[in-house]
């Protein structure tokens, strides 16, 4: 008995022991679940939680950075920023869409049914729709696998954009959940509730009329609501004169970033950074008044500055575009270069686009290039006119080559430039004939083989250059390779060294590379290269930066050819204008060497007997260049040459730069028409708003008043043609009226008669006009006459002679 009594009190103890213990094990296993659940909601899934938290709670409003300006060397502005609208809709809040779709799609240009899509978007976000879902019902509703539905923390969440049958979730739901299927269908179907970009940089003037359009009022006439639209602060890139330099400048596209151009290549630049806006909204998404905002300022891009001068720019649009309508070509290329820095002063190609107005086909490129755009879709014709021939066409050099090839001969001390060649009419080289289009020559020195233009004798001079040895120099000249200028769209060319199956060089290809023919260059490589031969043998990268945007100095210049075979070659290319008497007299009174080219295209395989393209480098002084000019014609009408299509156009442009530039280059001014330097040019204003047309002819020190007889907030025309060169003793009157009636009224015909097409054109358009061309040259004709009172999208025949 008492043994068992003693049992049972050793027994009695541990048994309360191990009740603890089990005990301890319990809770110990309640903690971890709860330290597991705490983890899993406060750090697994606490981004996602966080994030609905804000997405209900806050909204961000993005505020686009002010792009830099665009300067040229003098100062003078060439691109910058004019306030402008975001329209923006916000799609919870659209009352009537079909109605909103049609004003939108209407005043903007953009199609009904893209509109429509927009303003009719879904929610995105996880929405709150039921806040007490039990776990049994949250099994349930989440073993349906409904897309855009999910149930986290006895929470039900929608996200409508996701939700593919918003009527099977409604219906079923509606049951399990106990709620009524019309709220859950609403959910399920609910729109944005922020605001959706439908365009941007809208003209101020429209986009307040869209708005007040779209005004929904009550039975007293107090606005309740504009349809769901909001207007948002915005930029719209402004460039001066239009189709003024429209290769070197570019544009902005709809995300105002930059296409093309510097605004491409120096967008990083450019683009500054953008801000942001957060303002707190309730649990409907709507915006809360009295809470504070928060801003993030955007940052202004920063300027630059091109080494473009506007006044040389001019020029050298007025000379291709005259060029262009005197030769009826394809295209018409001009490149004006300082000769020892390679910075560029002007580059020019006719026809251009109006960069105010990027996104409408030049009608003059769908006319010249039409076989080029056949088949191609709007998209696709756009990419084509964006290309910039300056640094994008590829072509034969034709003549102009020889002058490389008689700077590598002569510093190889091959031969000299008294060395004798002989020209009978044509050489034969292996199978082939080579004929001279000059000649016969008879005996000839190299130097006037090269200034006469004579392929047999520049075959017989790079026969004796050793094959790699004349490559090398090819290279060396920047041939087969990008320049690496600041534009985009530069091709590199094409050197082919084409051989035997032996390998041994094939000689008929060799020949030809000594007048031009079977390689490729661009006009920018082709400009760069001559204007080392001329300058002391010291190739310059080219550049079209100035050198205070880049922060540092210009590349070192590298030397290919001695500054004695420079001299030489200086001499020689001024035979080229003196063995010419039309070049000799257009030249008269300048001291100016070029050297001219010809060459048929190669096409589908063969060489054109119809389709050329002609150029011409110039360069002056010649006893140390300073100047040079570039000037390539694509596929000229019948008869063209270098020497009379190309070289008129470039001499004339040299001439102007020299007197544009007397006082730096000590030649005195002759009796031609040239911009003085320091003028002002008229900028393109049609289509500004009036207070933004103010600011910068106050900014270029243009006199101007507004009609008096006519009212509006957007300028519908000007009295003095875009381009032109300002007068300081005249007034430009700028005609007001709405942004969206520049189509409507009437109007009072100028006087075009003495201009050229281009400037005719500029003048009409810009009052609302149309231009009907007969002939080509300047105008000396029209009809109807000056000051008569038409409608606007009338038409007016000019006739224009040479």
């Amino acid at each position: 008995m008492n043994r068992r009594k003693k049992a049972q009190r050793e027994i009695g103890p541990l048994s309360k022991q191990k009740k603890i213990v089990l005990i301890m094990v319990i809770l110990s296993l309640c903690l971890i679940v709860v330290i597991v659940r705490l983890f899993s909601l406060q750090i697994v899934n606490s981004a996602g939680k966080y994030e609905r938290q804000v997405d209900q709670l806050v909204e961000e409003v993005p505020i686009t950075a002010s792009r830099g300006d665009i300067y040229d060397r003098n100062g003078n502005v060439l691109a910058k920023d004019s306030s402008a609208s975001a329209v923006n809709v916000v799609p919870f809040e659209v009352k009537d869409p079909e109605r909103l779709a049609n004003t939108l799609s209407t005043k903007l240009g953009l199609k009904y049914e893209d509109v429509l899509a927009k303003i009719s978007v879904l929610e995105d976000d996880a929405i709150e729709v039921d806040t007490a879902v039990s776990s049994a019902t949250a099994v349930t509703v989440l073993s349906h696998n409904f897309p855009g539905v999910s149930v986290e923390d006895d929470v039900l969440y929608f996200k409508p954009k996701s939700i593919t049958d918003p009527n099977t979730v409604a219906k079923t739901l509606a049951s399990e959940l106990d709620l009524k299927y019309d709220t859950l269908y609403e959910e399920a179907t609910r729109k944005e509730n922020t605001t959706v970009l439908i365009k941007g940089q809208v003209d101020n003037a429209l986009a307040l009329d869209i708005k007040n359009s779209e005004a929904i009022t009550d039975a007293s006439g107090n606005i309740q609501s504009y349809n769901g639209i909001e207007l948002l602060d915005d930029y719209r890139r402004y460039y001066t004169n239009g189709n003024f330099a429209s290769y070197i400048l570019g544009f902005t596209g709809a995300d105002y970033s930059g296409r093309y151009g510097v605004e491409s290549t120096y967008n990083d630049v450019l683009s500054g950074e953008n801000g942001v806006l957060y303002y707190q909204k309730d649990a409907d998404g709507n915006k809360i008044a009295s809470q504070t905002k928060i801003l993030k300022a955007p940052v202004q891009g920063k300027d630059i500055t091109l080494t473009i001068d506007s006044n040389i720019q001019l020029m050298a649009e007025k000379a291709v575009a005259e060029a262009a309508a005197t030769w009826q070509t394809k295209s018409v290329t001009a490149i004006v270069m300082e000769t020892k820095t390679g910075q560029v002063v002007a580059m020019a190609s006719n026809p251009n686009y109006n960069l105010n107005d990027p996104n409408t086909l030049d009608a003059n490129f769908a006319s010249t290039h039409a076989e080029d755009l056949t088949g191609l879709t709007d998209s696709e014709k756009l990419l084509e006119m964006y290309q910039n021939p300056a640094v994008s066409f590829i072509y034969e050099p034709g003549s102009t080559f020889k002058a490389l090839t008689g700077s590598a001969a002569l510093e190889e001390g091959v031969v000299t430039p008294d060395t004798t060649v002989y020209c009978s009419g044509s050489i034969q080289v292996g199978d082939a004939i080579i004929n001279c289009s000059t000649g016969p020559h008879g005996t000839e020195t190299v130097s006037d083989a090269i200034a006469y233009s004579c392929n047999p004798g520049l075959v017989q001079i790079i026969e004796k250059l050793d094959p790699d040895v004349f490559f090398q120099y090819v290279y060396n000249f920047g041939l087969g390779q990008r320049t690496g200028i600041e534009l985009d769209g530069e091709e590199s060319g094409i050197i082919n060294r084409l051989s035997k199956a032996n390998g041994e060089i094939n000689q008929v290809d060799y020949a030809t590379f000594s007048f031009g023919q079977g390689l490729a260059v661009t006009p920018i490589q082709m400009v760069s290269a001559l204007n080392s031969v001329v300058n002391n043998g010291y190739y310059v990268k080219p550049t079209i930066i100035s050198n205070e945007t880049k922060g540092t100095q210009t590349e070192s210049p590298k030397q290919i050819i001695s500054t004695e075979t420079s001299l030489a070659m200086r001499e020689i290319m001024r035979k080229v204008v003196g063995y010419d008497s039309s070049m000799t007299a257009l030249s008269e009174g300048y001291s100016i060497g070029g050297k001219t080219g010809t060459a048929e295209k190669f096409i589908d395989g063969a060489y054109s007997t119809t389709k050329y393209v002609t150029s011409f480098y110039c360069f002056a002084p010649i006893e140390d260049p300073k100047y040079s000019v570039y000037v390539v014609l694509d596929e000229p009408k019948a008869g063209a040459y270098g020497s009379t299509s190309a070289a008129p156009t470039a001499i004339s442009l040299m001439e102007q730069t020299l007197n544009y530039n007397s006082a730096d280059t000590n030649i005195n001014d002759v009796s031609t028409e040239a911009v003085q330097k320091g003028s002002i040019t008229v900028p393109d204003l049609v289509g500004q708003n009036k207070d933004f047309a103010a600011s910068i002819l106050n900014e270029k020190g243009i006199k101007y008043s507004f009609d008096a007889t006519t009212s509006g907030s957007t300028v519908v025309s000007q009295s003095i043609p875009t381009n032109s060169v300002y007068d300081s003793s005249t007034e430009i009157v700028l005609g007001l009226g709405d942004s969206t009636s520049s189509t409507s009224g009437t109007v009072v015909v100028p006087d075009v008669t003495k201009l050229s097409i281009q400037s005719a054109n500029e003048l009409l358009t810009g009052l609302g006009l149309n231009l009907k061309i007969t002939g080509n040259g300047f105008a000396s004709s029209q009809t109807p006459a000056a000051t008569t009172v038409v409608e606007k999208g009338s038409d007016v025949n000019v006739t224009f002679t040479p």
